[in-house]
C-alpha cells in the first residue's frame, strides 16, 4: 500500500508566530512505516511553494489547492496520513482532505497529531476524514495499515478513532513506546532535510545556521495546569540515552552539515546525569554546533554545573518557562514548583556562563490580579531577558485549566472551536478567559505593559552592545517606549495595533 504522509499547506496571520519547520513527527512515522515494509512518500505542501500574503493580513504557506491536486494525481496514493499539530491548522487539513476526496473518494484519509489527540471525535466527524490517530503512532499506524489492508477488526488498533455504522468509535490510547531508541532516527530524506536547513527564522535568533530539530525525550514529568502534553504523549516521561542522542547529532553534522540544533523536548534538562552526558559527548567529539531549547526548560531542573556544561557544549540560549513573576500564581495555580529566588539564581548563572536567557510568561489565568501580574512586570524589569514571549492563558480541552474555566463560566462552551480552530487564530496570544478580575481587554492591556517593561529593560541594559547585535530590535523597542511615554497606554496600544495591521497587509 502506497502511503502518502502529508504536511498540509496552511494560511495564518503574519504575527501568529509559527512558521515553517521540518515535519519531525511525520519523519518518525516514515521510519516506522518503512521498517514495517510499507511504501512511503512524504510531501510537505507548506514548503513546496513560496509564501504569499493576502489583503486580509494572512499569509498562505505552500501549494495552492490546484497544485496539491496535481501532486496527488501524480503520486497516486492508496492511503493519506495528514499531520495536524496546531488546532489553528485544522481548516487547512480539511481543505487538503477535500482536495483528495474530490480526486478519489475511495482514498482513506487518517489525521494525526496534537489536535486529533485532544479532539478525536470532532476530527472524525468531518465527512472528508475517515480516521483519526491519538497520540504517538509509530506502532499503531503500521498496525492500522495492516489491519485495514486485510479487512480486519479496527477495534484492535490502539488509539484509533473511526466511523462504523453511523457512529464514531474511539479506541483508548494505552500503548506508548518505552524504549524510544527502538524507533530509530527520523527519516530525514523522505521530506528532503536539505530544503529546511537554511530556512531563516527570526525567533530567539534560531535558525540562522544550518538548522535541524532533535527530540531526545517524550512527555514531561511535571503537571502544569495549562499543558496538554500528557494528552498527546502520555503521562510517562521517557528518554533516549545520551549515546543515542549524540549519534543523531553526529549524523546530522557529518552527513548534512548541520551546525545548529533545536532541542524540541518538553523538558530536556530534567535528568541531570543524562543532560551532562549529552553535553560531554558533544564536547569530546569536537563537533561545533550551536543549540537552543525553543519549547522551554523547567527552571527548577537547572543548576550552576549543568549551565556550565551546556555552554561548553554549544548552548547559545536557554528559554526559561517561568510563566509568572508571582509565586502564588506560579506555584499554587499553575503548579510550577519554582521559587522566585531560583529564577534569579538560574538567570545569573546563565549570564555568567555567557548563555542568552529568554523567558516565557502566561497571563490571565484564573486567580490573576493586578498585583500578581505586576510582580511579573517587576521580574521582567529586573532580569533583563534577551527576549520574552507573553502568552494569554489558553484553556485546551483535556487540561485542568480548561475544566476549571468551563466549570466556573470563565469561557464559553464553544470557545476553543470559535477562537482557535480558525486560520485567523493567533493561538496562545489572543485572550479567551474572562474572570471576575480580568476581562479580555484587561489581559491585552497587561500584555502591552509587560512588553513595555521588556522594551525599557532592553534600552537600560547594555544598549550599545544590543544595538550592535540586533539593531532592528533596539530601534523597535525605543519606538514603542516613545509611543508609550508620549501617547499614554491606551492610545499607544491602538497605534501599535494599527501598525501591525498595516504591516500584515
Amino acid at each position: 500500500m502506497r502511503t502518502l504522509l502529508l504536511n498540509p499547506a496552511f494560511r495564518a496571520p503574519k504575527q501568529a508566530g509559527f512558521g515553517l519547520s521540518f515535519p519531525l513527527g511525520l519523519a518518525y512515522l516514515a521510519t516506522a512505516l518503512k521498517n514495517a515494509g510499507h511504501d512511503v512518500i512524504g510531501l510537505d505542501a507548506a514548503i513546496e511553494a513560496p509564501p504569499t500574503t493576502s489583503s486580509d493580513g494572512t499569509t498562505h504557506y505552500g501549494l495552492t489547492e490546484n497544485q496539491l491536486r496535481n501532486r496527488i494525481i501524480k503520486i497516486k496514493p492508496d492511503l493519506v496520513g495528514i499531520s495536524c499539530f496546531f488546532s489553528s491548522r485544522f481548516p487547512a487539513v480539511l481543505k487538503s482532505a477535500q482536495v483528495i476526496k474530490n480526486i478519489d473518494r475511495a482514498i482513506p484519509i487518517i489525521v494525526g497529531g496534537a489536535h486529533p489527540s485532544i479532539m478525536p471525535e470532532r476530527v472524525c466527524a468531518n465527512q472528508a476524514i475517515d480516521f483519526a490517530m491519538i497520540g504517538e503512532s509509530e506502532r499503531s499506524f503500521p498496525d492500522f495499515i495492516n489491519v485495514h489492508e486485510q479487512g480486519g477488526d479496527l477495534r484492535k488498533i490502539d488509539g484509533l478513532a473511526f466511523k462504523q455504522d453511523g457512529k464514531i468509535i474511539i479506541n483508548a490510547k494505552t500503548r506508548y513506546e518505552n524504549n524510544l531508541e527502538e524507533l530509530s532516527f527520523p527519516d530525514w530524506d523522505t521530506f528532503g532535510l536539505e530544503k529546511y536547513l537554511n530556512l531563516k527564522k527570526d525567533r530567539w535568533g534560531l535558525g540562522y545556521g544550518r538548522y535541524a530539530p532533535v527530540i531526545t525525550s517524550r512527555s514531561c514529568p511535571y503537571n502544569c495546569n495549562f499543558c496538554s502534553v500528557h494528552k498527546v504523549m502520555g503521562s510517562k516521561y521517557r528518554v533516549r540515552s545520551a549515546a543515542h542522542v549524540f549519534r543523531e547529532i553526529e549524523l546530522l553534522a557529518t552527513r548534512y552539515g548541520v551546525n545548529e540544533v533545536s532541542f524540541e523536548d518538553d523538558n530536556l534538562t530534567y535528568d541531570k546525569t543524562r543532560f551532562i552526558e549529552i553535553c560531554k559527548r558533544i564536547i569530546e567529539s569536537g563537533i561545533k554546533i550551536k543549540w537552543h531549547t525553543p519549547n522551554g526548560v523547567h527552571v527548577g531542573s537547572l543548576d550552576h554545573e549543568m549551565i556550565g556544561w551546556a555552554k561548553k557544549a554549544g548552548c547559545d540560549s536557554l528559554n526559561l518557562a517561568i510563566e509568572s513573576g508571582d509565586e502564588y500564581m506560579r506555584n499554587k495555580v499553575i503548579k510550577k514548583g519554582i521559587s522566585t529566588k531560583k529564577i534569579y539564581d538560574v538567570t545569573r548563572f546563565c549570564r555568567k556562563a555567557g548563555i542568552k536567557v529568554n523567558a516565557y510568561f502566561v497571563i490571565g489565568m484564573p486567580g490573576e490580579t493586578d498585583e500578581s501580574i505586576d510582580n511579573t512586570r517587576k521580574l521582567i524589569r529586573d532580569l533583563h531577558f534577551e527576549n520574552i514571549s507573553i502568552f494569554s492563558a489558553t484553556p485546551i480541552p483535556g487540561t485542568r485549566l480548561y475544566e476549571e474555566c468551563l466549570a466556573k463560566g470563565y469561557i464559553k462552551p464553544d470557545a476553543f472551536d470559535t477562537e482557535f480552530i480558525s486560520e485567523q487564530a493567533t493561538i496562545f496570544t489572543q485572550p479567551v478567559i474572562e474572570t471576575p478580575h480580568f476581562d479580555k481587554y484587561k489581559t491585552r492591556k497587561w500584555a502591552h505593559r509587560l512588553a513595555n517593561a521588556y522594551n525599557i529593560s532592553l534600552l537600560m541594559n547594555r544598549p550599545i552592545l544590543r544595538l550592535k547585535q540586533n539593531p532592528r530590535m533596539i530601534v523597535a523597542a525605543a519606538a514603542k517606549v516613545f509611543l508609550f511615554l508620549i501617547l499614554g497606554e491606551n492610545r499607544s496600544l491602538k497605534v501599535i495595533d494599527y501598525i501591525r495591521r498595516i504591516k500584515n497587509k
